[in-house]
């Protein structure tokens, strides 16, 4: 039995292998890519050896960068260049994939209307072209940052993230994206950096209940390093319902941008409910605290719990149904208990009494039956 066992393992093993070595190389080949990029830093770039354009720049001022795209494939790419506003993701990262259509109001200069380029550029195969971005200095001085990104992708990589929802640098089918950023300061000095707390609202991400804090930085600076801690209760209630704790985030400067607070996979139920949040920036040495209440609606509760998935079910409801049948039930037995006991003892005492007159009659009976005595002579 045991020999037999063991030439099962060697022969499911050996299939193992086989459908592991027909499978790798397929995967491999669909991740690789021809197209790389490469910044190419000018004078003014400030760290100089970093992989993206930090420049020093001054108001007025012209300047034409020069950016590297190659080809390493055996056919001509033809790939489409954006050059993007940074913004803040929820999951605490930069994200140069939309356009400055939604900057944030707080925003005075993006990056789209400072820098420019060819939207379409084709790259012959197994060669390099350099991309010219021409930038174009607002005349008014700025303070803090203008940061974002030139923004390569191949063909249809925008429309195919957007229905993946997939990060940079994520392969999806052959096509790959790549973001270097381009970040300018006319002043080594930074503002003092600042948060806001908008509104809460009760909202989804990929199916899963969530509570958002929307957030905004209003100012032209980098805010790293950051850690949240937060917890959600009952209105006037310190019984904390759900919380959330998170670290090593980065907000972008001039952004507004959501931070979700997971429901832990369990229905909404409306209400006045109270969120408790402190934000930490380590690098920057500041914080912020926000308590704010909010409402969950009836008709948002069940519209959001209907399109959730993996909700855990809520018993409470039959648990409270349960408790009131079965009260009800022993209370129904405990009279029904009663009742018999109280008819049985009815019984026997009717029985008691029947008895005691029946021998009452019995005694009567005998003593009128009982014949008189001769009187005496």
């Amino acid at each position: 039995m045991n020999r037999k066992l063991e030439k099962y393992n060697k022969l499911l093993l050996t299939l193992l292998g086989i459908l592991c070595f027909f499978s790798i190389p397929s995967n491999a080949q669909a991740k690789e890519s021809g197209i790389s990029v490469q910044a190419m830093l000018p004078e003014n770039q400030i760290i100089k050896d970093a992989g993206y354009y930090d420049l020093k720049v001054t108001p007025g001022q012209e300047q034409t960068l020069n950016f590297k795209v190659f080809n390493r494939s055996k056919q001509v790419e033809t790939v489409n260049v954006s050059i993007n506003p940074a913004y803040t993701s929820e999951n605490g990262s930069f994200l140069y994939t939309q356009d400055a259509s939604q900057k944030d109001e707080s925003m005075e200069f993006s990056l789209s209307d400072i820098a420019q380029t060819d939207k379409v550029v084709s790259i012959p195969a197994e060669s390099e072209v350099i991309l010219p971005i021409k930038l174009s200095i607002p005349k008014d001085p700025f303070k803090g940052l203008i940061l974002g990104a030139i923004r390569v992708t191949n063909a249809d990589i925008d429309t195919e993230e957007k229905k993946n929802n997939q990060q940079e640098g994520f392969s999806i089918n052959n096509k790959l994206a790549y973001s270097v950023a381009i970040q300018l300061r006319e002043e080594e000095n930074m503002p003092k950096s600042n948060l806001i707390l908008k509104k809460v609202t009760a909202s989804q991400i990929a199916g899963k209940n969530v509570v958002k804090a929307q957030l905004q930085n209003p100012t032209p600076t980098i805010i790293d390093d950051v850690c949240y801690e937060s917890s959600v209760t009952k209105k006037n209630n310190d019984a904390v319902l759900h919380k959330q704790e998170v670290e090593n985030y980065r907000v972008a400067p001039n952004t507004s941008y959501s931070f979700p607070i997971s429901w832990d996979n369990q229905p909404f139920k409306a209400g006045e409910y109270s969120l408790h949040l402190k934000v930490k920036s380590i690098k920057n040495q500041e914080e912020w605290v926000f308590d704010q209440d909010f409402t969950i609606s009836s008709e948002e509760a069940k519209q959001l719990n209907t399109s959730a998935v993996d909700l855990e079910k809520d018993y409470s409801i039959y648990i409270i149904y349960g408790s009131i049948v079965i009260c009800v039930l022993l209370i129904i037995l405990i009279c029904l208990i009663k009742y018999f006991k109280k008819k049985k003892q009815t019984k026997k005492m009717e029985f008691k009494k029947k008895n005691h007159e029946r021998k009452n009659d019995v005694k009567r009976n005998k003593k009128k039956s009982k014949p008189k005595s001769k009187p005496s002579c």
